[in-house]
């Protein structure tokens, strides 16, 4: 799953080549949200992440591949309309997969142990570095992520969730950093477009 997170991650990071993305201030380690975002603040980078997509693709044993896409812009809206007039000069991308039973069309709710998620991403990258300023992912030291659906608007909690992140370049060297937070987000999830 982490080969199909990594093209997936790289599939945006090519496309977005051609776009870019903005941020907002917290304390270092927040994971906050509130209003339909999170806002992180890793490393001294500090993004506000409130373009919110899930997809889903059918997996073997009766289970679905679902990702959620918290992005700092709306690279679908981009993409359809066409006007790269304003694009933004940075952005930020952070996925969270699991498998599931359930529908194609529609989110599950549950809960899923740290095992069986993954959180993967980039911040702070630009059209000269798509790599980004920081690769992160979840830590083991995290805990379940935990998805429920009230009306129209979801929430999405780990609680604690250890953020593990390192340069790009210093990936396959072992130089990792670490930040223990909340990830809170409370809001609408759309459907990624089909392709």
């Amino acid at each position: 799953m982490k080969i199909d997170k990594f093209f997936s991650w790289l599939l945006l990071s090519v496309v977005l080549c051609s776009f870019c993305a903005c941020s907002s201030d917290d304390e270092e380690g927040e994971g906050t949200g509130s209003n339909g975002a999170v806002t992180l603040n890793i490393g001294g980078v500090k993004t506000n992440l409130g373009n919110v997509y899930w997809m889903a693709e059918s997996y073997s044993q009766g289970k679905n591949h679902y990702e959620l896409q918290f992005m700092s812009f709306d690279l679908y809206a981009y993409m359809a309309g066409g006007d790269y007039s304003s694009l933004p000069s940075s952005y930020s991308v952070v996925y969270i997969s699991f498998e599931a039973p359930g529908s194609l069309a529609e989110l599950p709710v549950g809960t899923f142990e740290e095992n069986d998620y993954e959180l993967s991403g980039v911040l702070d990258a630009s059209l000269d570095n798509g790599e980004g300023r920081y690769y992160v992912e979840e830590g083991s030291a995290s805990g379940s992520l935990v998805i429920t659906k009230a009306g129209d608007n979801y929430t999405v909690t780990i609680s604690p969730l250890e953020v593990v992140y390192s340069d790009p370049a210093d990936v396959g060297q072992g130089n990792w950093m670490s930040t223990t937070m909340n990830w809170n987000y409370t809001g609408k999830i759309k459907k990624a477009p089909e392709e």
